[in-house]
C-alpha cells in the first residue's frame, strides 16, 4: 500500500532514531552531499548526541564532500560519533589530520564495494535532501545523488529534509514517496550555492594550460569529463571559443563550465553512443543559475557515481577526454591528490581513478592530469619522488598525459627514464635543471638513445602559443 512519509520536526530526528534503530551496537549512517549536504539535520542529530546521556548506539557517518559546519567532528565526541569520510574539506579535513575522523580512500566509481549489501560499511540510515513534485508526487534527490542508491538498499530508515531551493532534477535522482520514511519540512537550510567562475578572464599559466588541451587532445563530437577548479575552467573557457561541436558530457561533477558549453551549443551529446542526448552526472554544484538551468531539464540526467564512473560507461562513451588536476607528480609519473604530504590531508581521491583507468587505452581517449607547475609560493609541483606514505591517484603504470603552463607529456608507452625526461621538460624553468640532473645521475632513469639535455624528448609538446607569462 502506498504510505506518505510521516512529517516530523527537526528536533525530533534523534528520538526516531533511536526509535528505529536503538538497538543496534552501530548506526551506519550514510549522509548526502555536497550542495545538498542536509547541515540542519547534521547539527539537531550532534545536539541530540550531546544531550542524551549515551543513550544512542555508536555511529558511524559516511559520506563524501560535506559543505558548511559539521559539528559531530568537534572534539569530545569521538567515542560516540565518528565521520568515515571519503572526501573531506573544513571541519572533517582539519578533524581528520587532527585523529578525530577517518579518511576513508576509495574512488566515487567504488563505493558500493564499502556499503553494499554484506560490505563492511553496510548502511542502516540515510539522511538526505529532497524537492517534491506536487503534480507526481514524486521526490527528486536534486543535486547529491552520488552513492545514495546503494545506501538506500540496506537502509532500515529514511529521513530526508524537504528543500523547495532544490532543483527538481530528472533521471535517477527521482525517488517515490515510499522511498523514504520520515520527511522535515521547516527550520533546515537551503542548499549551497558557489559564484560562477568568470570564464572569459583567467590567468595565462591556467589559459596557456586550456589552450594546449584544447589543441591537442579535442576534437569534435568527444565526450567530456572536466573537474572543477582555475585550470578545468580554462579549459572550459578555450572549448567555447575554439569551434568544436556536438559535445557530451559524462562526469561525476557537473558544474556552471559544463552548463556555459551547453547553454552555448557546444554540448549537445548528440554523437554520445550511450545516453544519447543526455548529459549524465552524480553530483551538481555551482551558481544559482546552474541551479535554475537543471530544474526540471530532461537534457541533465542524474546517475549514481558508480554508473559515470564505471570503465566500462565511460568507454562506452568514447572517444573521451578527462581532465583533472593533482597536488603532484613525480619524475616516474605518479600522480597524488589526496595528500600534501602524510601529515596533511587535503581531499580525497574522488573519482580521478577512474577515469584514468577507464581511459588507459588510447581507444577510448585520453586521460589528462593538468596543473601549474608550481604552487603560489613558487614551490615546485613535480619533484623527484611522490612523498612518502601518501596515495596516489595514478601510478607510473597508468597511462596519463601531464599538462602544464610550458608544455605537454604524454606519459603514454614511455619508460622510466622517458618518462622522467618528459615531465622535468615541462617544469618550471627555476626548477627544471636540477630535475634534469636527478634524472641525468640516476642510473635507474635509462635515459634513450642519443640522450642530450638540451632535445626534447620523446612524448613532450613545449608551448607554442602567444600567451606570455
Amino acid at each position: 500500500m502506498n504510505r506518505p512519509p510521516a512529517i516530523i520536526k527537526l528536533k525530533e530526528i534523534g528520538e526516531k532514531i533511536m526509535e528505529h534503530l536503538g538497538n543496534r551496537e552501530n548506526i551506519n549512517c550514510y549522509i548526502g552531499s555536497n550542495s545538498a549536504t542536509p547541515t540542519a539535520s547534521i547539527e539537531a542529530l550532534t545536539d541530540f548526541i550531546k544531550n542524551d546521556a549515551g543513550q544512542l548506539p555508536f555511529m558511524k557517518m559516511i559520506h563524501i564532500l560535506l559543505q558548511g559546519p559539521v559539528p559531530y567532528v568537534e572534539e569530545g565526541l569521538q567515542d560516540r560519533i565518528k565521520a568515515y569520510s571519503i572526501f573531506s574539506v573544513g571541519d572533517v579535513r582539519r578533524a581528520a589530520d587532527e585523529g578525530r575522523a577517518y579518511y576513508l580512500p576509495c574512488t566515487l566509481g567504488n563505493m558500493d564495494r564499502l556499503m553494499g549489501k554484506g560490505c563492511g560499511y553496510e548502511i542502516d540510515l540515510v539522511i538526505m535532501k529532497v524537492r517534491k513534485n506536487d503534480q507526481t508526487g514524486e521526490y527528486s534527490m536534486g543535486l547529491s545523488v552520488d552513492a545514495i542508491h546503494a545506501a538506500l538498499e540496506t537502509a532500515t530508515l529514511v529521513i530526508a529534509e524537504l528543500d523547495p531551493s532544490m532543483p527538481f532534477t530528472q533521471g535517477q535522482s527521482v525517488i517515490s514517496a515510499q522511498d523514504i520514511d520520515y520527511l522535515i519540512e521547516k527550520d533546515i537550510q537551503p542548499v549551497y550555492t558557489f559564484d560562477a567562475p568568470d570564464f572569459e578572464n583567467l590567468g595565462n599559466e591556467e589559459r596557456r594550460i586550456g589552450e594546449m588541451i584544447t589543441e591537442h587532445f579535442l576534437e569534435d563530437g568527444m565526450t567530456l569529463q572536466v573537474g572543477l577548479g582555475k585550470i578545468p575552467d580554462a579549459v572550459v573557457g578555450t572549448i567555447a571559443t575554439s569551434g568544436y561541436k556536438n559535445l557530451g558530457t559524462q562526469t561525476e561533477l557537473y558544474g556552471d563550465g559544463l552548463m556555459y558549453l551547453q547553454k552555448k551549443g557546444i554540448i549537445t551529446n548528440k554523437a554520445k553512443k550511450i545516453n544519447t542526448g543526455y548529459s549524465t552526472t552524480s553530483l551538481i554544484m555551482g551558481s544559482q543559475d546552474l541551479y535554475d538551468y537543471v530544474n526540471m531539464r530532461s537534457q541533465v540526467q542524474m546517475r549514481p557515481c558508480m554508473y559515470t564512473n564505471s570503465a566500462l560507461k565511460i568507454q562506452a562513451c568514447g572517444p573521451f577526454l578527462s581532465v583533472n588536476t593533482a597536488i603532484g607528480v613525480d619524475l616516474s609519473g605518479n600522480v597524488w591528490a589526496d595528500f600534501i604530504d602524510p601529515s596533511r590531508y587535503y581531499g580525497g581521491v574522488g573519482g580521478q581513478p577512474d577515469f584514468v583507468r577507464a581511459l588507459s587505452h588510447k581507444r577510448y581517449g585520453t586521460p589528462i592530469i593538468a596543473m601549474k607547475s608550481i604552487t603560489n609560493r613558487g614551490k615546485s609541483k613535480i619533484v623527484p619522488a611522490c612523498p612518502s606514505g601518501i596515495t596516489l591517484t595514478a601510478s607510473a603504470y597508468d597511462g596519463v598525459v601531464i599538462v602544464t603552463e610550458y608544455g605537454i607529456a604524454d606519459l603514454r608507452d614511455l619508460p622510466t627514464g622517458f618518462k622522467g625526461l618528459a615531465i622535468a621538460s615541462i617544469s618550471h624553468p627555476d626548477h627544471r635543471e636540477q630535475l634534469l640532473k636527478t634524472i641525468f645521475d640516476d642510473p635507474r632513469m635509462t635515459k634513450p638513445k642519443g640522450f642530450s639535455l638540451d632535445k626534447i624528448p620523446p612524448g613532450v609538446t613545449l608551448y607554442q602559443g602567444k600567451i606570455s607569462i
